[in-house]
């Protein structure tokens, strides 16, 4: 994966002789958001893909659902406006 645009997570679990490490991205669509291990020399279309409109990854559930926090915040946009009209009406 490019650098900056993934993570990386220690598992140290009593179970194990060892921390557990690897490579994850989140899922920019994702609510809540959602880590994704990565699995060593493993194909990058497997990841899922990017996302054109917000710019991150996306994983393979959310990968042909369309910008999901593009589409929130203008459902929260569109919320205010409602709110502030009620306001004024009242």
């Amino acid at each position: 994966m490019r650098k900056g645009l993934s993570g990386y997570a220690t598992l140290t679990d009593p179970a194990y002789s060892s921390p557990q490490e690897w490579d994850t991205f989140t899922c920019g669509h994702c609510w809540p958001p959602t880590i994704h291990r990565v699995q060593p020399f493993c194909d990058p279309a497997d990841l899922g893909g990017l996302c054109k409109v917000c710019m991150r990854l996306v994983c393979p559930r959310c990968l042909g659902e369309g910008c999901a926090p593009f589409e929130r915040a203008l459902e929260r946009e569109e919320a205010n406006a409602q709110a502030q009209r009620w306001m004024e009406q009242g």
